[in-house]
Parts: structure tokens; C-alpha cells; sequence
């Protein structure tokens, strides 16, 4: 049981608490690049939150073996590129192997799914944030599932940001911004943050 805690807590930490993109802006471009085509959202997403799962667990154990290093801060960038690598290798092969309708479905945005700074910067946070595999499991699940839900709001909205209704300098991408601060805020205010005066 206290392992379904740990996975539950981690992950709940991850998609509310230190959401990759409302709390950190990291993947603001990988996610604009999902919500573009509505086909791929669902698969685009699921990948991240495979790699992020995949690369958390491998990233424990690339943690205990350099934390102890006066340089960790050196080789740790370098082996979470490396996980992250084997780990789209390794799933490239199987599915080219074993089930080459997928892959040939999802070879035009694995890729993008796999090396961005939503899942490199997810590893980077789950070493502060989990002392337990389970915890890196959890963290790792969490953040894809969050991206997954900033995803979703932009979705929603992403039409209408680009409408003729918009002032032409606010159309697009300064709106999609604004639009994620102002979520930012809700979200930091949803956690019962309050603003210093």
C-alpha cells in the first residue's frame, strides 16, 4: 500500500504542483506542436508520457550512481540525453520489428515527443522532488499525464486564438502565451499559493 502511495503522491505533485508546463514553461513548443493536429494529440501525448514514465525509472538509477560525485552536475545532463536516447532507440526497433503499422504511424512526431524539455527537464525535477523508485515512477507518470492536461486547455482554445476576432499583434502565439500565463496563475492560485503584496 505504501507503494501506490508513493506512485499516487509523486504523480499528483507532478501534474498539479510542478506542472512541466504551467509551473516550469517547459514544453510550451512541444505542446503547441500536439495541439496543431488534433489526430495526433492523443498519440503524441501518450509518447511523452511513455518516455517520461521509461526515463524516470532509468533516471533512479542514474542518480544513486552519480549523486555522490563532487561533478554529478556534469554527467548527469549527459546521462539523462543518453537514457532518453536508449530509450527511443529501443522502442523504435520493437515497433519497427514487432508492429510496423505503429510505426509507421508514429514515426513523424516520436521524435518530437521524445527529446524536448518537458522530459528532460521532468528528470531534472524528479531527482529533487523523489528519493524512491517508486517516487521517480510516479513523478515520471505525472508529468506526462500534466502535459497531457495543458495540452488539453490549449486545445480547446487553440482555434479561437488564432481567430479573426483577435487584434491582428495578438493573434497566435502571443495570445497562446498570455493564455498559458493566466492558466499559470490559476494553477498557482488553485494549490493555495497567495501573491506577496
Amino acid at each position: 500500500m505504501d507503494v501506490i502511495a508513493q506512485i499516487i503522491t509523486a504523480s499528483f505533485t507532478a501534474m498539479f504542483i510542478e506542472n512541466i508546463l504551467f509551473a516550469r514553461a517547459l514544453g510550451s513548443s512541444t505542446a503547441l506542436i500536439a495541439v496543431k493536429n488534433k489526430q495526433q494529440f492523443v498519440g503524441f501525448s501518450i509518447s511523452i508520457t511513455y518516455i517520461c514514465v521509461f526515463a524516470s525509472f532509468i533516471s533512479y538509477f542514474i542518480d544513486k550512481a552519480f549523486i555522490k560525485s563532487e561533478y554529478s552536475y556534469l554527467f548527469m545532463p549527459v546521462a539523462y540525453v543518453l537514457a532518453v536516447a536508449v530509450i527511443y532507440i529501443i522502442t523504435l526497433v520493437l515497433l519497427w520489428k514487432f508492429l510496423n503499422r505503429i510505426f509507421l504511424a508514429v514515426k513523424k512526431y516520436v521524435h518530437l515527443s521524445t527529446f524536448n524539455c518537458a522530459v528532460l527537464g521532468a528528470l531534472f525535477l524528479n531527482s529533487r522532488h523523489s528519493d524512491t523508485l517508486f517516487g521517480y515512477i510516479g513523478f515520471g507518470l505525472g508529468t506526462g499525464i500534466g502535459f497531457i492536461i495543458a495540452s488539453y486547455f490549449l486545445s480547446i482554445v487553440y482555434d479561437r486564438l488564432f481567430s479573426e476576432d483577435v487584434p491582428e499583434s495578438f493573434r497566435g502565439y502571443p495570445l497562446i502565451l498570455i493564455y498559458i500565463g493566466i492558466l499559470s496563475m490559476a494553477f498557482y492560485g488553485f494549490l493555495g499559493h497567495q501573491l506577496a503584496l
